[in-house]
């Protein structure tokens, strides 16, 4: 299918378009699908997007929104006779409130922008990840970001104050509240954050910020178990300051730091699991000092097998590389499936040792990698089998989501449903919630208008 010449005409006068190669020499991102449609409009202003709207219902176009292109589940995938509304050049940080601690900014504006703007005010969005230079605002919050900070500030959700949307019919959704409390009945402006585009386009947003910490220390550390690691991260925020905890199974560090050349450092710590912790103080040397008073009788209790603290930012840089260069999983085991669960902390050992052992039974050598935000319990899962044998996604889909439900964890952490885990979605959510959803889609967008064959 493609788009008629009368819509493309329209669309031109409308705003910024691109199709053809101009589309092509994009950067599709991390989902090999998402530039598929071939045409992509580039709106400047709220005022084109409610346009486009309203042309894609005349025409019934459908429409599927991109801000970085950085999801990983695949709701930014679409295919010809699609319509890409990418909200990049919306990228405006409109206001920064250092009194009433808020910013508002336009959904393309990207998390580093924000952040820097930020910093300059001493104040942080509170949200972090890897993603930060091409990740925007709009695409965090439909699909719910949480990233690295989320065991003391929140998801993505937590940060939303306020809400700027264009609706399936084309109406717009302005609920800018730059205040906490707003009691006003029903929160609709939430039930687009983690919509991943379902229920419309997100334009800008009011987000509520914290006090940036000062200095900061980070010491990798190593342990005999996760359960060891949970234990002195509960010891080490009780103690104040504690802005980071990132674990590592040994698999996943040991694969980083050789496509890293950071062996000798992964080697020389001891231990199944190794954990960042990143603190905070008023000095560089106070934050270090700090850390070190925790982590000793950590050591010396046995709790933590090993332990440095990085004392320049060549190595703490060099630590954090190993946590964050992911994509070396990939690199050295191509063709991996790739998982995001929350796991309840008490339940981290059992688990993962449970999960090796079934992926063991289907194949010699599976390659198992490890990794995540240790705070939350949010495991970042990569399982590739040997060359020359091909497992069975649906076998290594219910290993890994086995229960998880039972415990009260998700199959489903912080990157969203997409295209990927629609199967998983549908075996593993809660039906009169699935029910509901889906009964708030056909009433908004009853066209399907909206992202349509995504997550629902």
């Amino acid at each position: 299918m493609t788009l008629s010449k009368e819509f493309l005409s329209a669309l031109q006068g409308l705003c910024t378009v691109r199709h053809g190669d101009a589309v092509d020499a994009l950067d599709p991102g991390f989902y090999p699908d998402n530039l598929g449609a071939g045409v992509l409009a580039l709106p400047a202003t709220t005022h084109e997007v409610r346009g486009i709207v309203d042309l894609c219902r005349a025409h019934r176009v459908s429409i599927v929104p991109h801000g970085g292109r950085t999801g990983l589940a695949g709701a930014g995938a679409s295919v010809p006779g699609q319509l890409i509304v990418d909200l990049k050049a919306m990228n405006r940080i409109v206001d920064l409130d250092a009194d009433t601690g808020t910013i508002s900014v336009e959904a393309g504006a990207t998390l580093q922008a924000v952040q820097e703007a930020c910093a300059a005010h001493g104040l942080t969005p509170g949200i972090d990840l890897a993603a930060r230079g091409s990740a925007t605002i709009g695409g965090m919050i439909a699909t719910n970001a949480g990233g690295m900070e989320a065991f003391r500030c929140g998801v993505m959700r937590h940060r939303v104050l306020g809400l700027e949307a264009v609706l399936a019919d084309g109406s717009l959704l302005t609920d800018m509240t730059r205040v906490s409390k707003a009691n006003e009945g029903l929160d609709i402006k939430h039930m687009l954050v983690g919509a991943e585009g379902r229920l419309g386009i997100i334009t800008g947003a009011v987000l509520k910020l914290d006090r940036l910490p000062g200095a900061t220390s980070t010491a990798l550390a190593s342990f005999d178990s996760a359960a060891s690691a949970v234990q002195a991260f509960h010891r080490l925020q009780a103690q104040g300051g504690l802005l980071r905890a990132e674990i590592m199974w040994r698999t996943y560090a040991e694969t980083v730091a050789r496509d890293t050349g950071l062996d000798d450092l992964v080697d020389s710590f001891a231990g199944h699991v190794l954990v960042l912790f990143e603190n905070s103080g008023s000095t560089p040397q106070q934050a270090q000092d700090v850390q070190q008073e925790m982590l000793v009788p950590l050591m010396e209790s046995g709790t933590v097998e090993n332990a440095v603290i990085a004392q320049n930012d060549r190595q703490a840089t060099d630590f954090w590389r190993i946590r964050e260069e992911s994509w070396a999983v990939e690199r050295r085991w191509p063709g991996g499936y790739w998982y995001d669960v929350s796991v309840p902390l008490n339940m981290l050992d059992d688990y993962v040792s449970k999960l090796e052992t079934q992926l063991n039974a289907m194949a010699a050598d599976v390659h198992f990698s490890c990794m995540g935000h240790l705070g939350d319990g949010n495991l970042h899962i990569t399982v590739s089998a040997p060359r020359r044998v091909r497992l069975d996604k649906t076998l290594v889909d219910a290993a890994v989501f086995s229960g998880l439900k039972a415990s009260g964890g998700s199959f489903s952490a912080e990157h969203g449903i997409g295209l990927e885990k629609m199967q998983a979605l549908a075996a593993h959510g809660d039906p009169a919630k699935l029910a509901m959803a889906r009964a708030i889609k056909l009433a908004i967008d009853p066209d399907n208008l909206m992202n349509p064959g995504k997550v629902l």
